[in-house]
């Protein structure tokens, strides 16, 4: 007599049913909240882990092996990608973000693992490992290369590198103005050049200059016939990058770059040509009418003893090299100060006109109820002297004040002032 054939079973014992149970808590929530792209990384985590389950009831077991090897790696996949990137960005946020959200996970996965090659075998569980692990191993390489040619990538041409030619441009047309008062500024940059004044290069005169292009232009003739006002326009040559820098400069002395982007607004900005909070702090240690009360530390635990305002600026403005009681260098400008009861006055010059520097600037000022700055007006001038108060005001920008003091505000707007 036959006995009975016993029912077929598969020498595979299958995965355990708790290795599905966190991708079906996890990925419904990651269903409803993720954008498009979030969705399908959660379905791709729901619906092997669903279908492990089912086949698993089925006693399907190679199907719902290969299920959980599937749920496996992706269990393994967040604390491995947090690894790689704390590891090649070495980011403070990225190393706490893994030890809070990746250890826990990372431990489950590995006890997920042992199971699952304790049940199955050791050959499915290295396979769950190996598919959460490529996915890290292509996108580390892929953010590396994407690091380098960010940096190998071409860039727009540093503006900055046009600013001694500008600077030479405007120290030879004042130069020229100040020696032909009946004609003004240069008609043209030929009047400058070896053919005129012998003040500038051919290359110069020629509109090219490290990677840019120059363009001068006079302004209209008064009815003396002098040129009083010009500007100067620049571009790159040849721009290797989807951006690329412009400038702007005019009688002013001042030079505005932009960096143009045809996808979005840029706003304009002045080179750091100019002495900025240097000069806001200058400001503020001459405006104080009574600093014996103030306490200035020079090394030491005891304050220096103030006893005049001359020993409190000399001591507060940082970094100052007097050359006499109420003049000093700081950051390529020669200051000079000067104050009464009430007023005071700080002038500042280039120490070397043209080169580095080309403004000078006076700042006149008044203290009024309870020693509180009342008015204070800051004046410019491109040329080679003082500046005096019948010269326009400065911008905000450039002396590191506010636009509420007897500052101008000037922007540059593509090819022209603002209007």
């Amino acid at each position: 007599m036959t006995s009975p054939r016993a029912p077929r079973t598969s020498a595979n014992s299958g995965p355990a049913y708790w290795m599905f149970v966190p991708a079906l808590l996890i990925s419904p929530f990651a269903l409803l909240t993720s954008a498009p792209g979030g969705r399908l990384l959660a379905l791709s985590a729901l619906l092997p882990a669903l279908c492990g389950i089912a086949l698993r009831a089925m006693r399907q077991m190679t199907g719902a092996s290969i299920c959980a090897v599937i749920v496996l790696a992706w269990y393994w996949l967040p604390p491995l990608l947090l690894f790689f990137m704390a590891s090649m960005r070495r980011h403070g946020l990225l190393v706490v973000a893994f030890v809070i959200y990746s250890i826990p996970l990372g431990i489950f996965a590995l006890v997920a693992t042992i199971s699952f090659a304790r049940r199955v075998g050791i050959g499915w569980a290295a396979g769950a490992a190996i598919t959460a692990f490529l996915p890290c191993v292509i996108l580390a390489g892929a953010a590396e290369r994407a690091q380098r040619l960010k940096y190998a990538a071409p860039r727009p041409a540093d503006p900055m590198s046009l600013t001694t030619d500008l600077l030479a441009l405007h120290t030879c047309n004042q130069d020229f103005s100040r020696a032909h008062p009946d004609k003004g500024y240069a008609q043209s940059l030929d009047q400058l050049g070896p053919q005129g004044t012998q003040c500038l290069s051919a290359s110069l005169t020629g509109g090219a200059s490290d990677k840019f292009t120059i363009q001068y232009e006079p302004g209209a003739r008064s009815a003396d016939g002098v040129v009083e006002k010009y500007s100067v326009k620049a571009w790159e040559t040849a721009p290797k990058s989807k951006e690329w820098n412009s400038i702007y400069s005019d009688e002013s002395g001042l030079i505005w770059y932009r960096l143009e982007n045809p996808a979005r607004q840029t706003i304009a900005r002045i080179e750091p040509l100019y002495p900025g909070s240097d000069f806001a702090k200058v400001l503020g240690c001459v405006q104080e009418r009574d600093p014996t009360h103030v306490r200035i530390y020079r090394g030491g635990n005891d304050p220096v003893k103030i006893t005049t305002r001359d020993e409190y600026i000399r001591n507060c403005i940082y970094g100052a090299v007097f050359s006499s009681a109420d003049t000093f260098s700081l950051d390529g400008y020669e200051y000079r100060y000067r104050f009464s009861d009430y007023e005071f006055e700080v002038s500042a010059r280039p120490a070397t006109y043209g080169e580095t520097r080309l403004r000078s600037f006076l700042a006149i000022g008044r203290l009024g109820e309870n020693d509180r700055l009342a008015t204070l007006s800051v004046y410019a001038t491109p040329q080679n002297r003082a500046a005096r108060s019948q010269d326009p005001l400065a911008m905000a920008e450039e002396v590191g004040l506010p636009l509420s003091t007897g500052v101008a505000r000037e922007e540059y707007c593509g090819n022209q002032l603002c209007p």
